[in-house]
């Protein structure tokens, strides 16, 4: 046999090995193409995970169950991309990425801004009442003004663009309401009237505790149509 024969046989036996190279290589140059972003959604899993801390989501069994999709997923696609070796392999994983993974993450994204919602309407605009109320008994520093303020804060974050807006609004949000929850406190006293506008804040105010002096006052400032209680 010639030597051109020799040398086109040995090219032969390693074309598969070649093509399966160059096809590995070509499906690498659009895996890096389709994970271009995948800084931008590991911020954004960082973020739901954090947002998932700061307001407890995680509880009832359907939080639970989108939280653990998403962390899963994750983990799934990030041991797929690490254990491709071929173009096919890589090709799944890839896959993965761009379609289970964003959706499980969106999932994750819309459940966290349903709790948030709700956290606001529970915990945020309650304070609108409450901020009015306050300011009529001209408390120091504005607080009732300060107060509604935080609920109006409150109330526009539901809107906001991205998860790390959303985070970064939430971080500042919940320090500011500790902060002025605190300060409604300790300005409003512990008398009887002070005892009820805490109760009333806190969700914990009772009929029996709208005394002679407390609906005075109530009437003084012209709240009994402003103000509700409502069953345990």
């Amino acid at each position: 046999m010639s030597d051109a024969l020799l040398e086109a046989e040995e090219l032969l036996e390693q074309l598969p090995a070649a093509v399966s190279r160059r096809t590995l290589g070509e499906r690498l140059g659009k895996a890096l193409v389709e994970l271009r972003n995948s800084d931008r959604q590991v911020e954004r899993m960082k973020d739901s995970l954090k947002i998932a801390e700061l307001i407890k989501f995680g509880g009832p069994h359907h939080q639970r169950e989108v939280l653990t999709d998403m962390v899963d997923c994750a983990l799934s696609v990030g041991e797929d991309l690490e254990k491709a070796r071929d173009a096919e392999a890589l090709r799944k994983a890839v896959f993965e990425y761009t379609t289970d993974l964003n959706q499980s993450i969106a999932a994750l994204e819309r459940s966290i801004r349903e709790h948030w919602r709700a956290v606001v309407a529970e915990r945020f605009q309650p304070l609108l009442g409450l901020g009015d109320l306050l300011a009529s008994m001209n408390v120091p520093n504005e607080l009732g003004q300060r107060l509604k303020s935080c609920a109006q804060k409150g109330q526009a974050s539901v809107n906001a663009g991205s998860t790390k807006d959303l985070r970064t609004s939430i971080e500042q949000l919940l320090e500011e309401y500790d902060d002025l929850q605190d300060e409604r406190k300790e300005e409003i006293g512990e008398d009887e009237v002070g005892d009820f506008i805490n109760a009333l804040a806190d969700k914990r105010a009772t009929l029996a505790m709208v005394t002679s002096k407390v609906r005075e006052w109530l009437e003084d400032h012209d709240a009994l149509d402003r103000l509700g209680i409502t069953t345990r």
